[in-house]
């Protein structure tokens, strides 16, 4: 006992230490003579341990040490009238950043900016479902129905403004991956949403303009969404024209045409899926050499003579794999 006591300590004094290097004082917390000052203390303490995802993982890992030691301690803990003035700040915090406290100025501020992204949150229809990136069964997240003014002036007024950022964060995260779902060639979001974070959590010279870098990025995200309608193709043949147009330079004539190749090889798999998409077609050799000859011939009656005989082999075997790719993983239409 006296051991789990000992690391306990030390893993309190682990966690005031840290905290002390964002620049947050346990001491001066605890000296506050108003039980709302130390509150709005705690609150602020905690807005600065989310600002960025390393403290914030770190914080994490040792607070959740810590309360699994006083767990293991009880009831012993007890006995011994230990006390740690320290302990009961850290574990608030720890609260806060596993919602496992309701305090109502942090839970105000989470509402403000769920308000604003909620709005893109609504019931899935036959006719969205095309545009649309589907949660949670017949939910959906359509980005244009966020007012990006809106959000731009909740950041900027803001109180507990990492705590709101830190919502939008999980959103966008969230929002990118039913992207990539629908459409591969959307991973370059992702990677911009990466390299913003990581630049902030690394101290970059660009982080004034941090917030203002992620609600650019949801613009252009909300710009993709409505690509397919631009384009005049579906989520689905959209995937597949950007796969094929990839890595080449082509005429406004020779577009329209791998927009029509796009198409039609979506029409023609989906129409033979049956005989095409068989169970474990990709398994074995003679399932697999159906759908590639499905392919390269639905591809070779609408490309246009840019594609040579290396990229049209090139592309062609992009697809089979990209199809076994989903069939294997069981996510899309192909798999569907």
């Amino acid at each position: 006992m006296d051991e789990l006591i000992d690391l306990l300590n030390s893993c309190i004094n682990e966690g005031d230490a840290f905290l002390q290097t964002l620049g947050v004082s346990l001491d001066s917390i605890l000296g506050e003579s108003s039980t709302f000052d130390k509150l709005d203390a705690f609150r602020s303490a905690y807005d600065t341990v989310v600002a960025n995802d390393e403290s914030k993982d770190k914080f994490k890992v040792i607070t959740n040490k810590m309360i699994n030691l006083y767990e293991a301690s009880k009831p012993e803990i007890f006995e011994r009238h230990w006390d740690n003035e320290k302990f009961s700040p850290l574990a608030y915090i720890h609260g806060l950043l596993h919602n496992k406290i309701d305090d109502e100025k942090i839970q105000r501020a989470r509402n403000r900016m769920t308000t604003v992204l909620d709005s893109s949150v609504t019931s899935a229809t036959a006719e969205d479902k095309q545009r649309e990136y589907a949660i949670h069964g017949t939910k959906v997240i359509d980005l244009s129905k966020i007012n990006v003014d809106e959000l731009r002036a909740e950041i900027k007024k803001a109180v507990y403004k990492a705590v709101e950022i830190d919502d939008l964060k999980a959103f966008m995260e969230t929002a990118l991956q039913k992207m990539i779902s629908r459409n591969c060639t959307r991973q370059k979001f992702s990677q911009r949403f990466k390299g913003i974070i990581d630049r902030y959590n690394a101290g970059g010279s660009e982080n004034e303009d941090y917030y203002e870098q992620l609600v650019k990025l949801l613009e252009e995200m909300q710009k993709e969404q409505e690509r397919p309608k631009a384009e005049g193709l579906s989520e689905e043949e959209l995937e597949v024209y950007d796969l094929l147009v990839r890595g080449k330079k082509l005429t406004q004539e020779e577009e329209q045409k791998v927009k029509l190749a796009a198409k039609n090889l979506f029409k023609k798999l989906t129409e033979e899926k049956t005989e095409l998409l068989v169970v474990d077609w990709y398994k074995d050799d003679q399932p697999r050499m159906k759908v590639k000859s499905a392919i390269e011939y639905a591809l070779n009656e609408d490309l246009p003579d840019s594609y040579d005989k290396d990229s049209f082999d090139a592309k062609t075997n992009l697809l089979l794999n990209h199809f076994i790719d989903m069939a294997i993983q069981g996510y899309g239409w192909i798999a569907a």
